[in-house]
């Protein structure tokens, strides 16, 4: 039995994804893990509470030189603890990315939904240009790209590994955002929270590709996703370019409050190579929990993208006739998971699922789920 097959009683903890969803459902929504973190992630924040004094300050050397090891170790990519800016979380520091660079941004749907909300925070505007989606494999329409761009737009927003569509974008395809970034004189703002959690091939950081990319963009990222610490909120920005970075830091300037000495705890265990067991076993587990629910899916008759990376499935409920797959899936299976429309105003026909949980779990939500569906068709016959 793996130590992910343990059910970890989630409910009266104040979490969103148990307690803040409006009723009794199943929850396979909210992008983090039913997953107890990593024994070493855990001590290491049970040794620093148990010195039981909190002043001003953390370990952010120890913590960038673990991450500057762990660029370097896992993608041949050199930083150093000068390139790092700490932040509180990915989001807010996508938001000052924005605000720096000033202008509308640019990116294409679906996408995250707290990306789609960037536009209200960063008190600007986005051009927002579908996909191209071919048997549910989306990449990146250039041709729409060009097509929609203005003068104003100042950003370009990319996310890889992808949320919600799960692709794990090839050096091709990156290079091609920098050779339209480049052309349009874009700063480009990467999300890359999910870059540990891949499966069919290697991530590649975008300040890597090239070395206009390295000095036109901003890489945001954290463990929050692949140690399973959203709780434990802190993150970092990478920014190579000198003058950029110091800009960054200005407006930053009186923000974010003196580092939380946990989450440093946390985030210095989560790059120093301590957890890489963990991670392994971490990375098989939803390997298996990520075939088990396409296949799974296939018999059900329900079409999925193909997940790349990250934990989350985007399911295509189009040909069910179904008019708001998300309330139907709720009401009648009990099952919550994302509405497609909260990352693409025609994301109608979609519903996004969590499978980073116990298999036991899994297996329990697609139960409902066919039962719920084989119920409406058998209505619709």
């Amino acid at each position: 039995m793996s130590q992910f097959d343990t059910i970890i009683p989630r409910k009266g903890t104040f979490c969103a994804k148990w307690d803040r969803q409006g009723g009794d459902y199943l929850p396979m929504w909210v992008a983090d893990m039913d997953f107890r973190c990593a024994p070493e992630l855990l001590a290491s924040v049970e040794k620093r509470l148990s010195h039981g004094v909190f002043g001003y300050g953390a370990n952010t050397e120890e913590t960038g030189e673990a991450i500057v090891s762990h660029y370097k170790r896992l993608y041949q990519a050199d930083i150093s603890i000068e390139d790092l800016v700490w932040i509180p979380s990915v989001m807010p520091g996508a938001n000052l990315a924005c605000r720096l660079a000033g202008g509308k941004m640019i990116y294409q749907t679906p996408m995250y939904s707290h990306i789609r909300r960037l536009p209200k925070e960063a008190r600007t505007t986005a051009i927002e240009v579908p996909m191209k989606e071919e048997d549910l494999y989306f990449t990146m329409d250039f041709d729409a790209l060009e097509a929609a761009i203005d003068e104003e737009t100042k950003v370009f927003i990319l996310c890889n590994p992808h949320n919600p569509v799960g692709r794990v974008f090839s050096r091709e395809e990156l290079l091609k955002v920098a050779d339209f970034c480049e052309k349009h004189d874009l700063l480009v703002v990467s999300d890359e929270i999910h870059c540990e959690l891949v499966f069919d091939r290697p991530h590649i950081p975008f300040f890597t590709v090239s070395d206009w990319a390295r000095n036109h963009s901003i890489t945001l990222s954290s463990a929050g996703k692949i140690s399973n610490i959203p709780g434990l909120p802190t993150g970092f920005a990478i920014i190579p370019n000198r003058e950029m970075r110091e800009q960054y830091r200005d407006i930053c300037l009186g923000l974010f409050s003196t580092p939380n000495a946990l989450s440093f705890a946390a985030l210095c265990a989560s790059y120093n190579g301590s957890c890489a067991g963990w991670k392994r076993e971490l990375l098989s587990y939803l390997e298996n929990n990520r075939d088990y629910m396409e296949e799974r899916l296939k018999k059900m008759g329900l079409p999925v993208v193909h997940n790349e990376g990250t934990y989350l499935a985007w399911i295509d409920v189009r040909g069910e006739g179904i008019e708001d797959p998300f309330t139907f899936f709720r009401e009648n299976a009990g099952v919550h998971m994302n509405a497609g429309t909260e990352y693409d105003r025609n994301g109608k026909g979609f519903v996004r699922l969590n499978f980073g949980c116990p298999m036991s779990q899994l297996k329990e939500a697609l139960d409902l789920c066919e039962k719920a569906l084989i119920a409406h068709r058998n209505k619709r016959s």
